[in-house]
């Protein structure tokens, strides 16, 4: 298992701290990678926003830029990305090519749920398994949706009695 989250969600530095504080609050986050087109310029914690009163600047001018931790995107082990978590005492581990590109993100909270939960389902990735169920009306046009979002398993639910609209 990975542990690694491949799409974390992100923010460009010319964006407003208050976007970035937005996006943290709805996703319930404590931190966003900030990319400019797709390249790692610095990361964004609570840290870094505890004090801020200036929610009109740019994320850019209070983005955490030097001594980010990061780490190659070839193979890294749940156990050392947790070492290097410990040792530099931070949550986020960022993931990047040898260009510097944004790969992933690993957090300790994603490496202590591997551990609380390791029977847990989960695909070549190390993401939670994704399974949703949908009724007889309009169900092709639902499982195409849930198939595009990433479902990995559609189940039918006939239990009013529809088994007719269920075959």
């Amino acid at each position: 298992e990975s542990g690694m989250i491949v799409d974390p969600i992100t923010i460009e530095p010319d964006r407003k701290v208050r976007d970035a504080l937005e996006l943290m609050n709805r996703y319930r986050i404590s931190g966003v990678p900030v990319v400019k087109d797709k390249l790692l310029v610095g990361i964004l914690t609570n840290r870094d926003l505890r004090f801020e009163t200036d929610l009109d600047q740019p994320v850019s001018n209070v983005m955490t830029r030097d001594n980010m931790v990061t780490v190659p995107s070839s193979h890294i082990s749940l156990e050392e990305s947790k070492k290097l978590l410990h040792k530099h005492r931070i949550e986020k581990l960022l993931v990047v090519d040898e260009k510097y590109n944004l790969k992933g993100l690993i957090t300790i909270k994603d490496i202590e749920k591997i551990k609380k939960y390791p029977l847990a389902s989960k695909d070549s990735l190390g993401r939670l398994r994704v399974g949703a169920a949908v009724g007889i009306v309009d169900r092709e046009e639902r499982i195409e949706a849930l198939l595009a979002a990433g479902a990995d398993v559609v189940v039918i639910d006939t239990s009013h009695g529809h088994s007719k609209g269920g075959l």
